[in-house]
């Protein structure tokens, strides 16, 4: 059987080979990390992969009693075969004559090399697995399945059969202990106080140092390679590892890549990780419940194998950036990150240029997030930022200008490339700051990109609030008439009530980290606990959960409308939510559903839909988007009514139409007062926080539905304050 798979694990003649690393069967070896998940913050909340919180639970030997009637190990082959065949079934044509091979391949191997392999294929990548430290209960023949997986020359590959291995990597395999027994069978000494990789680099340190000696009938004489060259003692703690250490297998990484692919095009994923198909085993086996919904599983999603190669390589190129953007000191990195980001401006444009021919707007709003063209533009205003850190801010300008010129991709950052377009117009693209009358000009463009972003129908309410403020100091410095002003205070946002709480504070404030204060109880906490302390000294029941009450009720009420048989917005049996929740087309095709149900609200009715949930669903604690089934019932339904129905059908309404947006910034304290039918809701804030524009729309939605919002200052109590 014959194979040749790129670097990536697609055939060479396909696109350009980003390497030429090939192991001894002739199957590519991946040189990127696996993408990591575009993470929600953008103007999306994928609702296919852990992108929300979801239970800890893993399988685990335990569960293995609560499988009946079939053997524990069957149930990861299948669900590792379920994703594979319904790919196969659907979507073959996104794979080539290679994969093909290897699909059959794996499909022809014995049951417990199966077992074996997608129980690695679960574990860590790029590793060795000593085979005394493999058990599995289900796997019969142990020593027959890793050799079969190393016969098949395919799938993996045998730590004794590695040229040039490295010592350091041998090593690591092993425990502490083990590598003091090691040490001490070749007199080795003054490592044994350390922790593991000190006690590794001692032994190679001493290895590299001595040299080997040979007893004859002549005496004790230095031995030396083929070379002419002094032999060191590397070469036999080499041996000494390899023997202590038995018989060791990595699964390859061709396979993996060609496997990963799959799953990332089952699972309608923004990257693969072991989690996708555990999700699956999980629900398998009842420790993870999805809701009952219709499965529509479009063709349409990557249209060609290209399409689905150009996806995935942009999720590599994101998946550096991002790793780089976590690693934090960003300053140091600007220019690896440029020359990163640089060449990715080339493939956007041509995207862009190919996507802007047949696009279906209806249809592929909520689709075409599984493009390359979208993480591009994701990384495009990355570039921009990059650009402007390192003082180009004309490169930086033209990229915002190429964004906001196109109307496909990433649409709800329109207001935020606005916003940052005007800043540089402001303040940056004047040269010679001397000449009044070229930085007169530039203000009076970034006033026009201004009003044309609060103009902008694709400018979300949450960037508002930024460009108006800047209209209005633009205008003062450019000395605009009074007359010809605009005027904002017809939407101006409502204020909340301010009140002011004092504590102690026991930490010292430190930037990027949040400081621990002393609730009246004398425990430690955060600000916003110590506060809703002082708030439950005055009556209020209360919990500090960020909006997470609010949206657990809207699950609640709104469960059968998220689960409506509506096409395309239902990819796997494993959804929390339907594709289309953070896109205007939810509330749209459902317009006619979700007003009966605010209607209801209105009506307080809300208590009976929680009811009808809650007796369905609890047992089972459903997957749902925004449902903490940890909240109890009776605060739940006591919650709800005393919100009110007016208040809460508004509240409602606004995730209907904007929940990408909304489900985050709503007012940090839900406190309330069952007996008076009262609730309230605070925002706490220490000393210099300030409140993000996704808080300020929420506070006025809050207000203007007459439910009483209060901005909670924590400060610190001084010796004059009582």
């Amino acid at each position: 059987m014959s194979f040749s798979f790129g670097p990536d694990g697609t055939c060479p003649e396909e696109r350009p080979v980003l390497c030429e690393l090939t192991d001894e069967n002739g199957i590519g070896q991946r040189l990127f990390k696996r993408p990591k998940f575009d993470e929600p913050g953008d103007d999306t909340i994928d609702v296919l992969d852990e992108s929300y919180p979801l239970s800890t639970d893993s399988p685990t030997d335990e569960d293995s009693q609560e499988v009946e009637g079939r053997q524990w190990g069957t149930l990861y082959v299948d669900a590792f075969m379920t994703a594979l065949n319904a790919v196969l079934e659907n979507e073959s044509y996104l794979f080539d004559d290679n994969e093909h091979r290897v699909f059959e391949a794996f499909k022809d191997l014995e049951d417990d090399c199966k077992k074996l392999y997608v129980r690695l294929f679960l574990r860590r990548r790029n590793k060795w697995f000593r085979i005394d430290m493999l058990s599995y209960r289900e796997i019969l023949d142990l020593q027959g399945a890793w050799m079969g997986l190393v016969k098949s020359s395919i799938f993996a590959s045998s730590l004794c059969s590695v040229p040039d291995i490295d010592i350091e990597e041998i090593l690591s395999l092993f425990n502490v202990e083990e590598l003091k027994y090691l040490g001490t069978q070749l007199n080795y000494k003054g490592f044994r106080g350390g922790n593991k990789s000190e006690i590794i680099w001692a032994l190679k340190n001493q290895s590299e140092g001595q040299s080997c000696l040979d007893l004859s009938q002549s005496g004790l004489s230095l031995l030396y390679d083929g070379k002419g060259r002094r032999r060191s003692r590397l070469h036999k703690l080499l041996n000494e590892s390899m023997e202590v250490l038995g018989p060791c297998v990595m699964l390859c990484e061709g396979p993996i890549a060609v496997f990963e692919r799959a799953h990332l095009v089952f699972f309608r994923a923004t990257d693969f990780n072991e989690k996708s198909l555990r999700k699956l085993i999980l629900a398998r086996i009842s420790k993870r419940n999805f809701p009952e919904y219709m499965v529509f599983r479009s063709r349409e999603v990557f249209l060609s194998r290209q399409d689905l190669l150009d996806y995935e390589n942009a999720l590599e190129i994101q998946s550096q950036v991002d790793d780089i953007f976590n690693s934090g000191n960003i300053s140091s990195k600007l220019q690896t990150l440029y020359d990163i980001l640089e060449p990715v401006n080339e493939h956007w444009q041509r995207c862009l240029s190919s996507t802007q021919v047949g696009h279906n707007e209806e249809r592929d709003h909520y689709l075409i997030r599984f493009t390359a063209a979208w993480s591009y533009t994701r990384m495009m205003y990355k570039l921009a930022a990059v650009l402007s850190r390192l003082g180009r801010h004309r490169g930086a300008h033209s990229i915002y200008t190429a964004l906001l010129g196109q109307r496909i991709y990433r649409r709800g950052k329109r207001g935020d490339w606005y916003q940052r377009k005007a800043l540089i117009e402001n303040l940056y693209m004047c040269d010679d700051k001397k000449n009044v009358k070229e930085a007169r000009s530039w203000k009076r463009k970034s006033l026009a990109t201004c009003e044309t972003g609060l103009q902008d129908p694709d400018t979300h309410m949450i960037y508002h609030y930024d460009l108006q403020k800047r209209i209005m100091r633009l205008e003062r410095e450019l000395r605009v008439l009074p007359k010809d002003k605009h005027v904002f205070f017809h939407v101006a946002l409502k204020e909340p009530i301010r009140r002011t709480f004092y504590g102690t504070r026991v930490s010292e404030v430190e930037i990027g980290r949040k400081t621990t204060w002393r609730n009246l109880e004398g425990e430690e906490c955060s600000v916003e606990e110590m506060c809703l302390s002082n708030y439950r000294a005055l009556g209020w029941k209360g919990c500090h959960t960020e909006g997470g009450i609010i949206k657990t009720i809207f699950a609640y009420i709104f469960w059968d409308i998220l689960f409506l048989p509506v096409p395309y917005v239902f990819e796997t049996e494993f959804q929390r939510a339907p594709l289309d929740l953070t896109t205007e087309a939810f509330y749209l095709s459902r317009a006619s559903e979700i007003n009966r149900r605010l209607a209801d609200i209105e009506n307080n009715l809300a208590a009976k839909f929680i009811f009808e949930v809650y007796d369905r669903e609890f047992e089972r604690k459903t997957e749902c988007v925004g449902m903490d089934w940890n909240f109890d019932i009776h605060e739940v339904l006591e919650a709800a009514e005393c919100i009110g129905g007016h208040a809460l059908s508004a509240i409602c309404k606004v995730l209907c139409e904007e929940y990408g947006h909304r489900s985050a910034g709503m007012p940090d304290l839900f406190l309330w007062k069952p007996e008076q039918k009262k609730c309230l809701f605070s925002e706490v804030k220490s000393e210099n926080d300030r409140l993000s524009d996704t808080q300020r729309l929420w506070i006025d939605v809050l207000v203007g539905a007459n439910v009483s919002v209060e901005l909670c200052a924590g400060l610190e109590k001084k010796d004059d304050v009582k």
